[in-house]
């Protein structure tokens, strides 16, 4: 089976867009945000889930209807066979269709920031002796992994996370010009139907609370 992954910009996507098209739960959702910002994140991001399932399996964007459940990844209204997940940062958004469950997370940093005091609190002692360049990855790589489980994302629970560089890991990442994006999913194959980033490396994570990950095998040629 293949992972269906899309990746815009925000303006692009709202520009784009259709009228009247949100679902009265994604609409509850959405008057919830006090920030203009994040109600364009919002918006934008079921946008671009709806024409990513479109483009994988037909129709039109508006005739695919989601439902929004508070702090939880949008879910294809009476497809329960369909998974997905969203992930917005700065002006970006990406999404991940999928028939199983799947992680996906974005990150475009737009500002210095104290990435040493970042990777002492959401790090593990062996992760700190990355290059302070690899934190996005890093934070990316944990975040996926965790939406992936339905999980919190919390410094303590990061600080029990320790990922690591392995050819046969389960999870990917890739990095464009303005962003990092990790995908922790079960299938192997891999379909953007955005221009393709390149992809950096797989990741391994270990979980210090549990068991490591089952190894991500690559598809045969």
């Amino acid at each position: 089976m293949t992972v269906h992954i899309a990746c815009g910009a925000v303006d692009a996507l709202l520009a784009g867009s259709a009228e009247g098209w949100l679902s009265a739960s994604e609409q509850a959702r959405l008057v919830t945000f006090t920030s203009a910002k994040r109600r364009d994140q919002f918006t934008a991001a079921r946008w671009q889930a709806r024409r990513l399932l479109a483009q994988v399996l037909g129709g039109e964007p508006a005739d695919w209807p989601l439902e929004a459940p508070h702090d939880a990844p949008p879910r294809v209204a009476t497809r329960a066979d369909l998974f997905l997940s969203i992930s917005h940062s700065g002006g970006w958004t990406a999404c991940a269709l999928s028939s199983s469950p799947v992680g996906l997370d974005l990150e475009a940093p737009q500002r210095q920031r104290d990435i040493a005091g970042l990777m002492d609190l959401c790090c593990t002692p062996a992760e700190r002796a990355f290059p302070e360049a690899m934190f996005y990855e890093l934070w990316t790589v944990k975040e996926a992994w965790l939406k992936r489980r339905g999980e919190w994302i919390a410094p303590r629970r990061l600080q029990q996370l320790e990922a690591t560089p392995d050819v046969d890991g389960e999870l990917r990442t890739w990095r464009s010009e303005a962003w990092w994006l990790a995908l922790c999913a079960q299938r192997d194959a891999v379909q953007w139907w955005t221009p393709a980033p390149v992809e950096t490396r797989n990741w391994r994570l270990v979980d210090r609370a549990g068991v490591a990950t089952p190894a991500y095998k690559k598809p045969t040629p």
